[in-house]
């Protein structure tokens, strides 16, 4: 139940940000009460937790599977875009993390993965900062992909109905 419960939440969390979402909303979308979901969790804020300690765990597995032959960067971002595809709320739900921690500064609750990825690409050669910043963009890069993936797959929609259109009327 406690599993079904964080799926749900990260899903709704993914589509309308832990703001937009009531406690409620997500015991009735779960099958559960909403005093089952506080049972669980204490608070909205703690089932958020919960939500973003499961995308942790993804992001961790992330950084395990990377190669130790290949280039470094180019593995990890094969690895992130693997982990983008399989979980795209997860891609949502960082983002909308991001946006929150604007407003409620502190500790990024994903610091452990991102670490772990800067560290990977720090070398004798590249310096902390410069692999911080590598994995900031590849993060940003492949989170952003997946965000805007419905878009694109709606603008090819639309383009390949409108050819064969175009195509008669010549």
């Amino acid at each position: 139940m406690r599993a079904r419960i964080v799926d749900v939440s990260t899903k709704l969390f993914a589509r309308r940000g832990i703001d937009g979402v009531s406690v409620a909303e997500i015991g009735l979308a779960a099958g559960v009460s909403k005093a089952n979901v506080m049972h669980h969790f204490g608070s909205k804020n703690g089932l958020y937790a919960a939500c973003l300690d499961g995308i942790d765990s993804r992001l961790h597995a992330v950084v395990d599977d990377v190669g130790t032959g290949d280039d470094p960067i180019d593995s990890l971002k094969r690895s992130l875009e693997a982990w983008a595809h399989e979980y795209p709320d997860d891609c949502r739900v960082m983002a909308y993390g991001l946006l929150r921690l604007c407003d409620q500064p502190g500790r990024w609750a994903l610091e452990g993965p991102v670490e772990r990825m800067v560290d990977l690409l720090t070398t004798s050669d590249r310096s902390s900062e410069a692999a911080a910043a590598i994995v900031v963009d590849l993060l940003g890069t492949v989170t952003y992909r997946e965000m805007a993936r419905p878009l694109v797959e709606a603008r090819a929609a639309r383009t390949n109905e409108t050819k064969p259109r175009r195509q008669e009327q010549r």
